[in-house]
């Protein structure tokens, strides 16, 4: 996991990604590197409430808004820090977000 510094409008914003090829659906014996991606998961700087996400299949720059974060009585916004399309959404409206699990996987 590392930590991307993303600049918009001259505001800067830190998140935690954690970048790996993933073998989504596939067993190891299977293995074909066609079939092999490349994903980066975003993950909340903060623990907090999910007041909104994106959904699965939207296609995102870098520097979209992935989700808005409620926490001490704040909101923070996740940006992505990638070019792609969400393949994976691990939290819906109104979850409770902690640092270790990922907002979304973007590929």
């Amino acid at each position: 996991m590392k930590q991307v510094e993303i600049e918009i409008d001259g505001i800067k914003y830190k998140t935690f990604v954690r970048e790996n090829s993933l073998l989504r659906g596939l067993r190891a014996s299977s293995y074909n590197s066609k079939h092999a991606t490349h994903a980066t998961e975003v993950f909340p700087p903060i623990a907090g409430k999910v007041i909104d996400i994106i959904s699965v299949g939207t296609k995102i720059k870098k520097g979209d808004v992935v989700a808005t974060i409620e926490a001490m009585k704040m909101y923070n916004r996740i940006f992505s820090p990638v070019d792609g399309i969400v393949k994976e959404v691990n939290y819906s409206v109104g979850d409770n977000a902690i640092r270790s699990t990922a907002l979304v996987v973007v590929e």
